[in-house]
């Protein structure tokens, strides 16, 4: 049964929409849910769809549905719980008075929106997957089972125990001091020296991205991305004021010499990079490569923005100093987080960069919150300084060394010839690039139809969509749902690509490396 199978299992039928009409969207579905009601499709206590899945049936904005909802729910014709849903709550009186009612053109909130709804399509594949019945490759999270829940639960009752009252107070803008100084503990063994005042604690690489974009980039600006990269940045720094430029990105990371061209020719206000198993496609700039980036961005005097979210899921291979590392001039801003080792709900991420760097990122912060949840902090510095969180990343590491091996193993058995992959050494993610002929959108939805998702990689650029390529993360599925997963995306493929011809793709299957 699906989603909207469990929404639509009472007696109400269909809302059909007339968007020709000049009677707004949100007072037909108000219309027609009173006429459901009055002709006995609708009954007390009849539960009405969530407003996201009812837009999305609509094919409207979930805007409208919830004007709808709220005309309805002044009326007391409807009532919501939270946790439960919206219910029928009474059928309209038929109205005593022929009074006309008076007539208000109402807010047409669309047009005033400065947002893009289609960047929330990720998310709309992240609502799909929540269904048991569905095997997903649609994101690159932490496995829920392996949550060290009992660990956490120790840890909170041990903070709250020996400062509760501190902690449920307002904490410092610039974050909980002893995670702060267990970071800069870490951060040294990884070769990065910072002091307390070059680290300033987040609610994670999102609001570090945000925040930067804030302090340092102006309407007219150039920002320079990866091509493709992680939608969350695009999200940021791709706004109707801002440029951005995207730099290809290959089996080798970012391309230093396209880099080199773009910075010759403009002057961009910052360059935000993954160098360490990239997301979406999953590889790793070496060290000369990381040299030579830091080398541009000195000559040309532009900030770097690493995030190095991924970079504690190394599966093989010798680990590389990361670009802050390696920084010498104060250039690299250095962004972390919990969020994909294993805590993406505690909302904790960190920068570490120059002391005026963050000094402006703290005040900037404070336009948003005064700081970051201060239970969930200390609950990290307890977990990390008691040594669970290093068993932990064990752990993970090796279940998730597991699942990539046995996806690659998968996608050689299964995939036609003709189709490529990526083979990370770590993070979530491998990259597929399929003939050329082949749109990876085109086939989602008949993918969907059988049970799985995956995202398209042209979800992941900025400019000049690769729409051959997806992403196939492989930390949240077991061996058997991943094996069984991939077999059905093969058999959409095999279908097209025999009735497609290959182009100029060449015909033998490869690993990219």
């Amino acid at each position: 049964m699906t989603e909207n199978d469990h929404i639509m299992d009472h007696s109400m039928r269909p809302i059909e929409l007339d968007k020709e009409s000049t009677t707004p969207l949100y007072q037909q579905i108000v219309e027609q849910v009173k006429a459901y009601l009055a002709d006995g499709s609708l009954h007390i206590g009849d539960q009405l769809p969530p407003g996201r899945a009812l837009a999305a049936t609509l094919g409207v904005h979930r805007t409208t549905v919830i004007n709808a909802y709220a005309e309805l729910q002044s009326e007391g014709i409807i009532d919501s719980h939270v946790g439960r849903g919206t219910f029928v709550a009474a059928v309209p009186e038929t109205p005593v008075s022929r009074t006309p009612r008076p007539s208000f053109t109402p807010m047409v909130w669309d047009s005033m929106f400065v947002t893009d709804p289609s960047q929330d399509r990720l998310h709309k594949l992240i609502d799909l997957q929540r269904r048991k019945d569905v095997i997903s490759f649609a994101c690159a999270l932490p496995s829920p089972e392996l949550f060290p829940l009992e660990d956490i639960r120790t840890c909170v009752n041990r903070v709250l125990r020996k400062e509760g009252q501190a902690l449920l107070q307002i904490g410092d803008s610039f974050g909980y001091d002893p995670l702060r100084e267990h970071l800069i503990d870490g951060l040294s063994h990884h070769g990065i020296q910072a002091s307390m005042d070059e680290v300033l604690i987040t609610n994670g690489c999102q609001q570090s991205l945000d925040l930067i974009r804030k302090i340092l980039v102006q309407p007219g600006d150039t920002v320079l991305i990866e091509n493709p990269t992680y939608p969350g940045a695009l999200n940021v720094f791709s706004t109707r004021d801002v440029r951005c430029i995207g730099i290809p990105v290959g089996a080798e990371g970012i391309d230093l010499a396209a880099l080199e061209h773009v910075l010759v020719h403009n002057q961009p206000k910052l360059l935000y990079t993954i160098p360490t198993f990239h997301n979406p496609t999953g590889s790793t700039l070496d060290l000369a490569g990381r040299r030579r980036l830091l080398q541009l961005a000195s000559l040309y005097r532009v900030p770097v923005v690493e995030d190095d979210i991924y970079g504690e899921l190394r599966y093989e291979g010798s680990p590389l100093p990361s670009l802050k590392a390696l920084d010498d001039r104060g250039i690299v801003i250095y962004l972390n987080s919990v969020s994909k080792i294993g805590f993406p709900g505690m909302r904790v991420g960190w920068v570490v960069a120059h002391r005026a760097v963050i000094d402006r990122l703290r005040v900037a912060r404070q336009s948003q919150d005064f700081h970051t949840n201060l239970i969930s902090q200390a609950a990290l510095c307890e977990l990390s300084s008691s040594g669970l969180l290093t068993r932990h990343l064990k752990r993970v590491r090796k279940v998730y060394a597991e699942r990539r091996n046995r996806l690659l193993s998968a996608l050689e058995r299964y995939f036609p010839e003709g189709t490529r992959w990526s083979r990370p050494a770590g993070g979530m993610n491998v990259w597929i690039t399929l003939p050329r002929s082949i749109h990876a959108s085109s086939i989602l939805s008949e993918v969907a139809q059988l049970g799985v998702l995956f995202t398209p990689g042209e979800m992941f650029y900025g400019n000049s969509p690769q729409l051959n390529t997806m992403r196939l993360p492989f930390s949240m599925l077991d061996s058997a749902r991943m094996e069984e997963g991939v077999k059905r995306i093969a058999r959409v493929l095999k279908k097209h690509m025999s009735q497609t011809p290959a182009g100029p793709e060449p015909g033998k299957r490869a690993v990219l490396v």
